[in-house]
Parts: C-alpha cells; structure tokens; sequence
C-alpha cells in the first residue's frame, strides 16, 4: 500500500470514528432494549398478549411510578392480584408467581424495564407526531 493510500485510508477512520463513537451508546440501548422484549415475550406474553397493546395501557410517566428501581411494586401487582385479573389457567397463574418469586425475575428485570419505558416513549412520540 502506498503512502497516499495510507494517508486516505488514516484521514477515512479519522472522519469514521467519532460517528461510530456517538452510535455506540444508541446501538447498546437498542440491545437492552431488544433483550427486554425477548424478556417479555418469554415470561409476560402469556398473560398480557401484544406488548405494544400492554404498553399503551399506561403512560411512560406511569410506567416509571409502577416500575421502581427493584421491580418489587411490579412483582406485588402480580403476587396479590385478585383472583379476577388473574388468567383462569391455574399452570398461568403458577407460573407467573414461581417467575416473580424467582432469582431470574431480579436478573432479567432491569431489561425489561427498559423495554417497557422506551416502548412507551416511543408510543407517545408517535401519537405526539399523528397529531401534529
């Protein structure tokens, strides 16, 4: 390779790499994001059907009162709920309880959290622009 070539391709990367630097926080919150949905998918799905319908239910202002930094007001609403808003299915409602009861509900909680409150954000954003 010649010099010149090299010059071009060092002043490319130059130019380059403070675009990839500003995406590489944005890129990250897409991940969390995406792991968050597949969190619901996996465990809320069952339950709640549509997570973009689950979403709207509530404001992202909502969201954020009802799910606190640890989960427990979200694990509460699940654990006590009257036996009406709780699915029929007994293997549901089981499953659901042993899911918030477990370790794996505090791992994988702060994903969907995120996922939840960005969805929201982005809901209302879009209402925000329809109604413009």
């Amino acid at each position: 390779m010649s010099i010149k070539n090299k010059s071009i391709l060092g002043a490319k990367i130059s130019y380059l790499l403070p675009g990839f630097l500003f995406l590489l926080p944005l890129s990250l919150g897409a991940i969390s994001t995406f792991k968050g949905q597949l969190v619901y998918l996996k465990e809320c799905r069952v339950c709640h059907l549509s997570s973009r319908i689950f979403v709207q239910t509530h404001s992202s202002a909502e969201w954020e009162k009802i799910l606190d930094a640890e989960g427990v007001r979200l694990s509460d609403i699940h654990l006590n709920a009257e036996e009406k808003h709780v699915n029929s299915k007994d293997r549901v409602r089981k499953s659901s309880h042993k899911h918030f009861k477990s370790e794996n509900y505090n791992k994988k909680y702060p994903k969907l959290r995120d996922f939840i409150i960005e969805t929201a954000k982005k809901n209302e954003a879009i209402d925000a622009n329809y109604r413009e």
